[in-house]
């Protein structure tokens, strides 16, 4: 999600850039009129008339080039992560899910699965926090985002829970 943030904001980024420099080109070819009066006859009208042809073939050319390149950025970034994400079937099974699952968590989930995995898959969260080394919260935050996608499951054991990895990730981990 954070590689998709960054690609909308580069392409506002470059919008914006176009935009600015199509301004400033209109302004030196129209030096006598109000900065405001140009971008209004930028928007309505199109160019102005002095404008040579080779400025607004270089804007095509330029969003051209903005568009291929965002979507390059999605065909190498997002999308090679989303199905390492995704297994093939229904549900994940086997070392090769295991090991996929692995390689697509982050750091501190990869601390608390290898905790869990230390103590035979399953573990008291407090003292998963202790020899993860993590907060309390940034624990109960990353147990959540793993339970939520299935890897975990929780169970409320008196003032903590009681963390087990899932049992398609403990075959897979066992093979």
């Amino acid at each position: 999600m954070d590689k998709l943030k960054v690609l909308l904001i580069l392409l506002l980024a470059a919008v914006v850039g176009l935009a600015v420099s199509l301004y400033f080109i209109a302004l030196v070819f129209v030096p006598l009129a109000s900065p405001e009066d140009v971008f209004i006859q930028i928007l309505t009208e199109g160019f102005p008339a002095g404008l040579p042809f080779v400025i607004p073939l270089s804007t095509l050319l330029f969003l051209s080039t903005v568009l291929a390149s965002v979507v390059g950025v999605i065909y190498f970034l997002v999308l090679p992560e989303m199905k390492n994400y995704y297994s093939s079937g229904s549900e994940p099974a086997g070392k090769d899910a295991s090991a996929m699952v692995m390689r697509t968590l982050k750091p501190d989930e990869q601390k608390v699965v290898g905790v869990l995995k230390v103590h035979g898959g399953s573990y008291i969260q407090k003292f998963v926090t202790q020899e993860a080394g993590l907060s309390r919260l940034k624990t109960h935050r990353v147990v959540a985002s793993l339970a939520e996608r299935g890897i975990v499951h929780v169970e409320k054991r008196g003032n903590s829970n009681d963390v087990t990895l899932a049992k398609w990730f403990l075959e897979g981990m066992e093979k």
